[in-house]
């Protein structure tokens, strides 16, 4: 929308990279002004500014395509005149972003990416140019060269024959006459003797005065400093006996930073409570982690409009809740009784919406039970959790780890006492991890980082933990390279290494523990419930779900048995078009039909025409390997129809066969290349995700 005309602009730019690829970022950049509004001379109403803008193919635009328009910060006479414009950077793969910047109104286009941005940790102070005394001068109606406005700043010089006629004659003459006027003044007739005695007189009472004055001062002063002093007294020993009480008792509740790191093995931490389980950062989703044994949880913290501390990964309510815009304009009692998170849409529709919790309850409840990494993830949510936590939970050095990113300030937490986090870029180079090396206690790497920077990280001495952990071949990986700390998203599957069950409730509609779809935190990747009868579905292209909760299989002496119902609800103009089951891989790595994966397996498919086969796939090609006698005919898939499919594994043979027919069987193959325990779904070949399949009653038994 074009700005009224008379109203200046200055249009921005701004580009973007992957930090995956480093090819064209994706993402958005909010814009705000730090003031509520701003009026501008000539112009009706005020302008509030702001939006948040996508950025096209890594450059930013505004809604239509086009170039970003924004109200210069130093337009003449504008109200108010100084003030500043907040970006919050949010771009896909990377944490958010803010900073601060003003716009030239003379400017002619400002390339955001290289305008001189504020350090986050003092993002209230901002610097304002002013106009010089020339331009005031210019201003104000003169005209002329800065050579001409200082010389208009030079006097006339003063008259120097006048000061010089005052010579030592006119002064002795002054002197004369001034000696003249004392001597008529003087009355030698006792004056001298009246006016002693009335000195002192007048100095023996001003005396006694300001001795009695001096005297009720010092009382005075003497009672307020007792008062005082005995105040002071008082307090030092009210919060003495308060420490000592604490020590008595708190070490006896605690568990602490220290003796929880000293425990042996790789150390499990909550990511965002249990995120990929229950809907994050909610109470919920705190209470199933430590429920289930977690000793150590993240609390990410923002701030509402009144100050009050809210647990809440985002910046902005957007993602994770109904709700849309900034944490920090919303009041504290709205956020409490409007504001529900969506976990449904990612974790199942069985779940109820669960409200927003305050930072406060979550201390009150688990602080010093277990290990808690607390993190501010706006600026000006910083400064309240500081006074929070030195106001109100003295001890909280002792459990709390302090968890930033290596941009941001470790002063306060290391004078404070607490233990540090620092988590880092995966291109963050060794001088930016040595500038802050002396505050830091433990360093933090991504899952995306390359195995050989995670080692040379771990090679500087200090522990170090990953996030965000979901699989368990994460796990393998991360301690491979020296790794001791995980923060998962499923914490209770992450640290087992056995099958949780043997048949699916997916009838309930909720996400499991050791479900793991292609990517964590994406609706399009999660599982989706079907409102009757129990069927899931994965709403993807190509798109696979591991099975976690289910693995690894236990096999009997004569093998195991993976059997469950499938259906296709609409058929394809191609019924060559498969979906099936991957099964037999060591790992819970990531799977998908007709590409190269970490590791082997098998993967049954059948097609909609209704031919079943098994295949082999490999780490080496992307098609798989037909394995035994050829293609399977079985009756032509009939929409909405549920068929039975079912695999045998045995220590020398697999065998997959569809249920209803004796001869709809690929009979025993001898094969015993791949008896790994994890398998899971696939869309197999459909690209066209209204012709997806669907499954349900999954059921493993040993044979």
């Amino acid at each position: 929308m074009p700005f009224p005309e008379g109203v200046p602009s200055v249009p921005v730019r701004y580009a973007i990279t992957s930090p995956a690829g480093g090819g064209p970022g994706e993402g958005t950049l909010q814009l705000m002004p730090t003031v509520p509004a701003i009026r501008v001379p000539g112009a009706d109403g005020v302008f509030t500014g702001g939006g948040t803008y996508q950025f096209a193919d890594g450059q930013l635009v505004d809604g239509e395509g086009e170039q970003v328009r924004l109200l210069p910060t130093n337009v003449d006479g504008a109200n108010p005149a100084v003030w500043a414009w907040l970006g919050i950077e949010s771009v896909n793969g990377s944490q958010p972003r803010h900073f601060y910047f003003a716009l030239d109104v003379d400017a002619e286009e400002v390339d955001l990416g290289a305008v001189q941005q504020l350090a986050p940790d003092l993002a209230q102070y901002l610097a304002v140019s002013g106009e010089s005394a020339y331009d005031a001068w210019r201003r104000a109606g003169h005209e002329g060269t800065e050579d001409e406005f200082l010389a208009s700043l030079v006097g006339p010089p003063g008259d120097i024959t006048a000061a010089n006629d005052y010579t030592d004659e006119t002064v002795t003459q002054g002197l004369a006459a001034e000696v003249a006027r004392a001597d008529a003044a003087y009355d030698p007739a006792g004056a001298a003797a009246a006016a002693q005695a009335a000195a002192v007189s007048t100095a023996t009472a001003d005396a006694a005065a300001k001795a009695n004055t001096a005297r009720d001062a010092a009382i005075a002063s003497a009672a307020s400093d007792a008062a005082t002093k005995a105040n002071n007294a008082q307090s030092g020993a009210v919060s003495t006996a308060a420490s000592a009480a604490a020590a008595l008792y708190l070490p006896k509740a605690l568990l602490t930073v220290d003796t929880f790191m000293s425990q042996a093995g790789t150390k499990i931490f909550g990511h965002r409570g249990a995120g990929m389980v229950a809907p994050e950062h909610t109470e919920a989703a705190y209470d199933y982690a430590i429920a289930h044994g977690i000793q150590a949880m993240e609390l990410s913290v923002n701030v509402d409009s009144e100050g009050q501390l809210w647990c809440l990964h985002d910046l902005t309510l957007d993602r994770t809740t109904y709700n849309t815009g900034a944490l920090n304009t919303y009041p504290s009692t709205g956020v409490a009784q409007r504001i529900l998170t969506n976990g449904r849409v990612m974790l199942g529709q069985g779940w109820t919406d669960q409200p927003m919790v305050p930072l406060r309850k979550m201390l009150d409840k688990h602080l010093g039970k277990v290990v808690l990494f607390l993190e501010p993830k706006g600026n000006d949510a910083v400064v309240p959790l500081q006074n929070l936590l030195a106001t109100s939970y003295p001890h909280a050095n002792q459990s709390v780890i302090w968890k930033a990113h290596v941009g941001t300030s470790f002063t306060w937490p290391k004078t404070n006492g607490f233990r540090t986090w620092c988590y880092v870029d995966d291109a963050s180079a060794d001088a930016i991890l040595d500038g802050k090396d002396a505050q830091v206690d433990y360093w933090g790497v991504s899952t995306s980082m390359s195995s050989a920077r995670r080692q040379q990280i771990v090679a500087r001495g200090k522990p170090v933990f990953s996030w965000p952990v979901y699989r368990r071949s994460q796990r393998t990986a991360l301690e491979a390279d020296g790794v001791v700390g995980l923060m998962s998203s499923d914490p209770v599957y992450v640290r087992g290494a056995t099958a949780q069950a043997t048949a699916s409730r997916w009838d309930q509609q909720v996400k499991e523990s050791g479900g793991t779809p292609m990517l964590d935190y994406t609706e399009a990747a999660a599982l989706k419930f079907s409102e009757t009868d129990g069927w899931v579905s994965i709403n993807r292209s190509r798109g696979t779900y591991g099975l976690g909760r289910y693995c690894p299989i236990v096999s009997g002496a004569g093998g195991h048995r993976i059997q469950i119902e499938m259906k296709y609800d609409q058929l394809s103009g191609d019924l060559a078009v498969h979906g099936g089951l991957y099964l037999g891989k060591n790992s819970d790595d990531v799977y998908e039909f007709s590409t190269l994966n970490a590791t082997p397996g098998y993967h049954l498919i059948l097609r909609q025409n209704g031919v079943l086969r098994l295949y082999r796939h490999l780490t080496t090609q992307t098609g798989g390997v037909a394995i035994g006698a050829g293609d399977i005919a079985t009756d032509a898939v009939v929409a909405g129809q549920s068929m039975t499919i079912q695999v045998d594994v045995t220590p020398t043979t697999i065998e997959a066969r569809r249920l209803g027919n004796a001869a709809w069987t690929t009979g025993p193959i001898a094969d015993t290349t791949h008896r790994g325990g994890y398998f899971g779904l696939s869309n197999g070949s459909i690209t066209d995700t209204a012709v997806r399949p669907f499954w349900r009653n999954l059921a493993i038994t040993q044979l």
